[in-house]
């Protein structure tokens, strides 16, 4: 009989079809079957082996047949991901709100739908977002309502270069002088439509050079942006040198700006106002690894750039940032810090709202996700601020005493948000501590703060207490200054709230869980004291109940809606690439936040549904 290499070896040749006449012969040449001559020829490094199953055992040998470049059409995948909501409102007396206020309610039946379609081929993407908003969910601003394709876009990639053109997103650094995004809770797209390269020529060299116009809902703004930006990471162009324990990423940015020249009259029309055609803003970063930890600074300054958000002032912009963070097995801590000074950069002077931002200034505050940690969020005061942030998390290991059976994590953080200490120069006319058109505005010392804008303390501790139970403990002390945030106060400026949030996780069974949370807020000032609860049962992998509702206990209707009660009942359900949700129930008013921007939605009630898929 044969031995597997040798069948091998007459694979690798090709030879198959004729085993038979080689291995007879084999078996009559000198040193045949049974000999010990034979020597079978080494397989040179680079070939490509193939799994043979030859009598009940699998050898490696070279494919019988020449192997076939793959053919480019049959490398194009399509994919895509659809999103649709619908509220179909209804009355509700208690609210003062009927399915037919169109103040509230653009149509009997609302609608927000994205659908994205992507192709992808060898160093080729295309896509366009199909989105329909011509009645859409209430509490986005009135530009919202349209429908269209507002996103297209192609991309190019060979080797080390790739080019863009159409619409994209884009962030230089921390975004402190250019991040454009999508946040479609908020009503916020301002991707930039024009072009874009991007260059990785070396190891750890990136350049990136970009040129367009803003989208603003459903059109786009008439100013020009165009920048670049260059990130050099030592560590990764010079390997050997720094290892892995050690990095330098160096950056340099810069964005401009070109609108055309408006100008503004004076109430008297004696003055008129010229504003400047093109802005510049520079950015420039550090970020530092030694070991465990990594350090970041960051500065960023803007011309001056008269704007509605600074009640077309002249004084320049700049934002500084800094940030440390130290992360090791169990333990992990972080503080930053920034201070932003009439920071503000849209690329239409005269717009207001969430909409137009060619930059982002983080707020510096904990993403919240339960209901009434997440009631008085912090928006970013667009005229300058010091934000301070700090967390620790700790993990107590099992058979400790702290740690018990199964460990304990425990996480600590905290802000702190005042003003800027503003001083108005000898001569520079002022009402109010309002801005007068066409003056520098303020004076602002680096170093000092003026007063509290925000402040919260969270603690969280999570423990497993059995295998099959779980449970959260979290507080949270928080200040909150309706005035400067909101522009009004109610029952007093500054609230002080106090939160107590119990949250636990019970697997029933392999694929039963049943979550509950009971959270409750204490304050005395605006509505008071508010109740909330949910829960929620999950049947993997395909169904969820959920059931919640929040109480308030308000009982002076000066200070706006008394004991009104908010319930909610949902149920989803997954299936394969599908997600359906349906719930019936009162949706609260007030601010939904993210990255320092805040849209008010009002009180609604009625049938939500909603359908995920993604193909």
């Amino acid at each position: 009989m044969i031995n597997k290499h040798l069948f091998a070896a007459l694979l690798s040749a090709g030879c198959i079809a004729t085993a038979g006449a080689q291995v007879e012969a084999l078996n009559n040449a000198p040193g045949g079957a049974g000999g010990s001559d034979i020597t079978l020829a080494p397989v040179e490094q680079g070939d490509s082996l193939v799994a043979r199953d030859y009598m009940g055992e699998t050898v490696m040998a070279r494919p019988a047949f020449p192997e076939r470049k793959p053919n480019w059409w049959n490398q194009i995948r399509v994919n895509g991901t659809l999103q649709t909501e619908f509220l179909i409102p209804v009355d509700d007396h208690g609210l003062g709100q009927m399915h037919n206020d169109r103040d509230i309610y653009a149509a009997d039946v609302l609608n927000n739908t994205y659908f994205d379609l992507t192709l992808n081929a060898p160093y080729l993407s295309i896509g366009a977002r199909f989105e329909w908003a011509k009645w859409p969910l209430p509490g986005y601003e009135k530009e919202f309502d349209g429908w269209g394709v507002p996103y297209i876009w192609a991309t190019a990639k060979y080797k080390w270069a790739q080019l863009t053109v159409g619409d994209y997103y884009e962030q230089f650094g921390s975004g402190l002088i250019l991040r454009t995004y999508a946040e479609r809770s908020l009503g916020i797209d301002n991707a930039l439509r024009g072009g874009r390269i991007k260059l990785n020529p070396a190891p750890g060299l990136r350049f990136t050079a970009l040129a367009g116009k803003q989208r603003y809902y459903w059109e786009h703004n008439s100013a020009w942006i165009w920048g670049g930006d260059v990130e050099w990471n030592l560590a990764e162009s010079f390997r050997r040198a720094f290892g892995s324990d050690y990095g330098v990423t160096l950056g340099f940015s810069y964005v401009g700006k070109h609108e055309k020249e408006t100008y503004l009259e004076s109430e008297d029309y004696m003055h008129r106002l010229h504003f400047p055609e093109n802005t510049a803003a520079f950015d420039a970063r550090i970020r530092l690894k030694l070991h465990d930890f990594s350090l970041l600074f960051e500065g960023a300054t803007r011309n001056n750039e008269p704007s509605a958000d600074n009640n077309y002032t002249y004084r320049r912009g700049s934002a500084v940032l800094a940030s440390a963070s130290y992360s090791a097995s169990g333990f992990s801590a972080l503080v930053q810090a920034k201070r932003s000074d009439n920071m503000s950069w849209r690329s239409n002077r005269d717009v207001t709202g969430v909409s137009s931002f060619i930059n982002n200034l983080p707020p510096f505050t904990m993403t919240q996700t339960y209901a009434l940690a997440a009631m008085y969020p912090y928006a970013t005061q667009a005229d300058g601020e010091w934000a301070y942030q700090a967390e620790v998390r700790y993990l107590f290991k099992r058979g400790t005493a702290l740690g018990g059976k199964y460990g304990t994590n425990f996480r600590v953080s905290g802000s702190l948000i005042t003003a800027l200490d503003r001083n108005w120069p000898a001569g520079v006319p002022h009402i109010n501590e309002s801005y007068i058109p066409g003056t520098d505005g303020y004076g602002a010392p680096f170093w000092k703060a003026g007063s509290l804008n925000y402040a919260d303390v969270n603690v969280e501790i999570n423990k497993k207490l059995t295998r099959s139970f779980s449970a959260t403990l979290f507080y949270m002390f928080q200040k909150y200054n309706q005035a400067v945030i909101l522009g009004h106060g109610v029952n007093g400026d500054m609230v002080n709230a106090n939160i107590f949030i119990f949250e636990g996780q019970w697997k029933i069974k392999r694929n039963t869980q049943l979550r509950f949370e009971v959270q409750y807020l204490h304050t005395k000032q605006d509505l008071g004291d508010w109740l909330a609860a949910t829960l929620e049962l999950s049947l993997a992998p395909h169904w969820m109940f959920t059931v919640t509702d929040m109480q308030n206990f308000n009982d002076n209707p000066k200070f706006g809606p008394t004991k009104k009660n908010y319930y909610s009942f949902g149920v989803t359900y997954n299936y394969l690439r599908n997600r359906f949700y349906v719930a019936y129930g009162r949706t609260r008013e007030g601010y939904n936040c993210s990255g320092g921007i805040c849209r008010w939605v009002p009180a609604s009630k009625g049938f939500s549904i909603t359908y995920n898929y993604t193909f």
